[in-house]
């Protein structure tokens, strides 16, 4: 086969003459040829990438136990054993399923059929397709590669929408032995319910109005193959009663028919419904459950493995600016900080739909955090707050925070002029009738009686605008007024408050107006995301 050229293969062996016949069946592979297999000289080579190692099972077992420790260190490299197999074959093994063995003498076409097959499998371990490099990762491709060459006839998988389901059942079929027969995969929530079953079974010529030829559901079509059947928790009552028939006597019946169809499919379920809830609302039929779940697997999310986000991006980045003009270079520290600390309710298909935007869209070529919160509108509370870099020094951002403490208090001033103003203008100040402060009241002691006191100027609590709800302004009928100076002379004064009063009192109001949302409040502000929150937390506002 032409891509048998294209493999780095290590040979081990010391025999001449299954290094030139192994040589021949190659056919023209990049082939490196060790006779002291050990970790000095075996460990450079793997670590430049070598897709395949094949070991001459001849070999003394000294030499084949420095052989097996030197390769222990890279099991996601594929292993061909050359010869007949003996106790260091099977030692050499260590239980992954990449492995495989051939003697002598070799066809060319056998052998580089095998080659292929196995460099394949290799490549799928170290994430070529199920891009990641975390442990959850490693583990999934792992459970890939040893379930789908078994007989299981029905698989469920379980996860999050966007997870990667659709690209597991691929593998599945891929490295199954049934890879060269069909797969065919239908979604049951996008087909409405009276459609599914002619899609599942097929119909008769008849069976129906606008039945005028005989039709195959996809059962039939993907015989000796597999099924893939998205979002199974959506499927009716009604067609899970016809889909565990299948199940259990692998064979159809078309709508309209009445002769049985035999069938050999391997049924690949997803949802990302939680089944055992739906069998206890009975939603979902309890027989067919455990009737699909032989196998489970479970797809992690994205969040679970946020080591794998750069891996992905890097992969996104690549196959979207393949062939199109881009700007976007890269993400600086805190963009990539952000993205790893998101929840990504979409998971990877989230992630990949951001990616295409910036490639085409990007504002500039090294991603900062601002241009992704366009995209991150609701993120978890884990993730909302994150700083936000504003390029300025802490004392700057003091600064600036009592800066627009002054200017509210300025603001606070002239609203209170304004209403001293009207209220000594007024003809009969004194006939204005106390209201009463909306806030509800703070918890407290029980009121104690006290002895009657002289009757003191009530509050009076007017509106002032739709960011101040209330102001209290106390009533100065009997004061004197000094139009000279514009200002009451022996007026209640409240007592002056301090810088810290002021600042504490500015970020109450901005968390107020923005709803809680600290970002948002931080901008009002002016100051950085990190400094609000040392605030926050030294005013007691956590």
């Amino acid at each position: 086969m032409a891509t048998s050229s294209r493999h780095r293969i290590l040979l081990l062996t010391q025999h001449p003459a299954l290094e030139a016949e192994f040589r021949s069946a190659c056919n023209g592979a990049r082939l490196k040829v060790i006779d002291t297999p050990n970790s000095g000289t075996l460990d450079p080579l793997l670590r430049r990438g070598v897709d395949l190692v094949a070991f001459d099972l001849a070999l003394s077992n000294e030499t084949l136990a420095a052989g097996i420790t030197a390769l222990d260190g890279f099991r996601d490299v594929p292993v061909l054993g050359l010869g007949k197999a003996s106790e260091g074959w099977h030692q050499l093994l260590r239980g992954s399923p990449l492995e495989d063995q051939v003697t002598p003498p070799f066809e060319e076409g056998a052998l580089q059929q095998k080659l292929d097959q196995l460099v394949e499998r290799g490549r799928f371990l170290r994430g070529s397709e199920l891009v990641g490099e975390s442990i959850t990762m490693r583990q999934l491709r792992e459970r890939i590669l040893l379930i789908a060459p078994t007989p299981v006839s029905s698989i469920l998988l379980t996860g999050e929408s966007g997870a990667g389901k659709d690209l597991v059942a691929e593998a599945l079929h891929r490295y199954s032995v049934r890879r060269e027969h069909p797969m065919r995969p239908l979604n049951c929530g996008a087909i409405p319910e009276n459609l599914l079953e002619n899609e599942l079974f097929g119909h008769e010529k008849g069976a129906f109005t606008d039945a005028r030829a005989q039709h195959q559901g996809i059962f039939e079509q993907a015989n000796n193959g597999t099924v893939f059947l998205d979002e199974i928790g959506e499927m009716s009552l009604a067609a899970q009663v016809r889909l565990l028939r299948v199940l259990e006597q692998r064979e159809v019946t078309r709508i309209g028919g009445h002769t049985t169809i035999p069938v050999d499919i391997r049924i690949i379920a997803a949802t990302n419904r939680d089944l055992q809830e739906a069998v206890a609302e009975s939603a979902f039929r309890l027989d067919l459950y455990y009737r699909l779940k032989v196998v489970e697997l479970a797809i992690p999310p994205l969040r679970r493995r946020s080591e794998d986000i750069p891996l992905l991006i890097e992969r996104f980045t690549g196959e979207l600016s393949q062939g199109n003009k881009s700007r976007l270079e890269g993400f600086s520290p805190g963009a990539m900080d952000l993205l790893q600390n998101y929840a990504w309710p979409g998971n990877v298909r989230e992630l990949r739909n951001i990616i295409e935007h910036l490639v085409f869209l990007a504002p500039r070529a090294i991603v900062e955090p601002e241009d992704l919160f366009p995209h991150l509108e609701n993120p978890p509370a884990s993730t909302r707050n994150l700083p936000v870099p504003t390029n300025k020094t802490p004392d700057q951002s003091e600064r600036e925070l009592i800066y627009f403490a002054l200017l509210d208090l300025k603001r606070e001033v002239a609203e209170l002029r304004s209403t001293v103003e009207r209220t000594a203008q007024s003809p009969v100040a004194s006939d204005i009738p106390p209201l009463r402060d909306p806030r509800p009241a703070t918890p407290g002691p029980p009121q104690q009686h006290h002895t009657p006191q002289p009757p003191i100027a009530q509050p009076i609590v007017q509106p002032v605008s739709s960011d101040r709800p209330h102001q209290i302004v106390y009533p100065v009928e009997d004061v004197p007024y000094n139009t000279k100076n514009d200002r009451p002379q022996h007026a209640a004064v409240e007592p002056l408050r301090t810088l810290r009063d002021l600042e504490k009192e500015a970020i109450e109001q901005a968390l107020d107006r923005v709803g809680s949302n600290r970002r948002k409040a931080a901008d009002i502000l002016g100051i950085s995301a990190r400094t609000l929150y040392r605030k926050l937390k030294e005013y007691g506002l956590e």
